[in-house]
């Protein structure tokens, strides 16, 4: 009989002839699963059940699936029989965020039968996360198994007391294995290789959302704009300045040449300051050596003085903003050039706009209410957006951000309810660009909530994977009841204490449409 050969089967052999099966379907998946990762034959994991193997060599499995708060331990065995060995292939995973291979202790498994205990080491297998060892049951009956987790400062157990051990001569064995329809396999190792995750599902609270639309605005007092002082010609004092351009405090931006305009030269006026300038200074000198001598009042030298000083005001001042090409125009801000109003050799007035500058910091977020939602005004905290130009979802919280004004009055030109937002700009936040906002009430407990992330979409339903055992998972149908972009409230469809995929949901389609059979453990 096939148990009876096994029996006096070497160890390295059980080894190779597990390895062998698991290759055949690891290449069969890996064409189809992108993120499955390859390994050296001697490494592979698969759980095909048949594989065009002799009669003679098929064996009747179990598993089991275990958790904690920071484990998963997935357990393959052969069915337990008193005096026959049987191979562990145990899978243990760290329920961490990265759903990681645990690599850093040892196993230990105890088997107890009626108070009978059996402990055995588990052996590293090559494959990071996957532990060997061989178990010869000394006695039958209904027990425990327990997985003893050895880490660096403190153990953990994981334990079942499902676990029965047939006689010798049994043959009344049940299918343990016969899995349910519609399940799909998706091995540790491609889990372990993949951006993929899981999570139990435990009452959460959510807020109720509001969905609008809105736009990112430069906040009053983060923009400059660039007056022109005097009437003149512009002439560009940085080449190829263009709007987006990065300018710093001081720096020249325009100049204003005078030059064939007759009235209001601003060369001109600077000219006549200079002489001004110079011929108060020459009088006040003068009068300086008067005013000792008594030959003039006191009167007439402050009266000197005070023209002295205005001409020096006008000189000075014209002196930092003109030179022989005219009239500089400065930069009083590091930002942006948000706007450029004018072109080269373009006449301006005084007063005329020429450009404005954006430091591009601090951003403020007006979002577009509707007005069905104007008593829920009063409840809005927080809010989560998403820019019009990336997949991407930001939070208030991460940008440092705060509501700052609820709109008191329906907008004049839009009709809608304007509610303010500030944020601190990390370099990706586009001013002028158009979003999506999900405006944030209070939140309620109780929910069932879970992340986007393991949402699949199919033409406006929605679907999860739950996790069925370590390796199975099965496509359940599930109701939105509201979304703030980064998680929903589940409605209807999952329950408590469910397991279902967080990250990676797609890596699970893939494997359907590969048509790979569920694991069924009878051999």
């Amino acid at each position: 009989m096939l148990l009876s050969s096994l029996k006096v089967l070497s160890y390295p052999w059980r080894i190779n002839y597990l390895q062998m099966r698991k290759i055949l379907l690891a290449a069969m998946s890996a064409f189809l699963l992108l993120a499955c990762s390859h390994h050296d034959e001697s490494d592979q994991h698969d759980h095909e059940d048949k594989l065009n193997a002799p009669d003679e060599d098929i064996r009747e499995t179990e598993s089991v699936t275990l958790y904690s708060e920071n484990f998963e331990v997935f357990t393959e065995f052969d069915v337990l029989r008193v005096g026959q060995e049987s191979e562990f292939l145990i899978h243990i995973t760290q329920l961490d965020a990265n759903y990681s291979a645990y690599t850093d202790g040892t196993v230990r498994v105890i088997l107890n039968i009626d108070g009978k205990r059996q402990t055995k080491v588990a052996k590293r297998a090559k494959v990071d996360g996957i532990f060997n060892l061989i178990l010869e049951p000394e006695k039958s009956g209904f027990g425990s198994l327990v997985f003893d987790l050895g880490l660096d400062s403190t153990n953990e157990e994981l334990s079942t007391d499902h676990v029965h051990v047939y006689k010798e001569d049994d043959i009344n064995i049940h299918n343990h294995g016969s899995a349910a329809t519609g399940l799909i396999k998706f091995t540790k190792e491609q889990a372990w290789t993949s951006q993929f995750n899981v999570m139990q599902l435990e009452p959460d609270s959510f807020a109720q959302v509001i969905t609008a639309s809105g736009e990112f605005m430069a906040m009053p007092g983060e923009k400059q704009n660039v007056i022109a002082k005097s009437q003149g010609i512009v002439l560009f004092a940085i080449r190829n300045m263009v709007q987006g351009m990065f300018v710093k405090k001081g720096d020249e931006l325009f100049t204003l040449s005078g030059q064939g305009l007759a009235d209001n030269n601003i060369i001109i006026r600077f000219n006549e300051a200079q002489i001004n300038f110079q011929k108060s200074k020459s009088n006040l000198v003068r009068h300086e050596a008067l005013l000792q001598e008594k030959i003039i009042s006191e009167k007439q030298f402050l009266e000197t003085q005070s023209q002295f000083t205005t001409d020096s005001i006008v000189y000075f001042s014209l002196k930092e903003t003109v030179s022989s090409s005219g009239m500089k125009i400065i930069a009083s801000k590091s930002g942006y050039i948000h706007e450029l109003n004018v072109s080269e050799g373009q006449f301006v007035a005084p007063g005329n706009l020429m450009a404005t500058i954006s430091t591009n910091k601090i951003i403020l977020l007006r979002v577009d209410v509707p007005q069905q939602y104007f008593n829920e005004l009063g409840k809005i905290i927080s809010t989560h957006f998403r820019p019009a130009y990336t997949t991407r979802v930001y939070t208030l919280e991460e940008l440092s951000g705060k509501l700052i004004a609820r709109g008191a009055s329906v907008a004049e030109n839009n009709h809608y309810m304007p509610v303010y937002f500030e944020v601190v700009n990390d370099g990706t936040i586009l001013e002028g660009a158009f979003a999506e906002f999900y405006l944030k009430t209070n939140p309620e407990p109780g929910k069932l909530v879970i992340p986007v992330s393991a949402l699949i979409e199919d033409q406006g339903n929605y679907s999860v994977y739950v996790q069925v055992s370590g390796e199975e998972f099965q496509k359940r149908s599930v109701v939105i009841a509201a979304n703030d972009g980064l998680k929903v409230s589940v409605a209807s469809g999952l329950s408590f204490g469910e397991r279902i995929v967080s990250e990676g949901p797609m890596l699970i389609m893939m494997a359907t449409s590969a048509g790979i059979p569920v694991h069924s453990h009878e051999h």
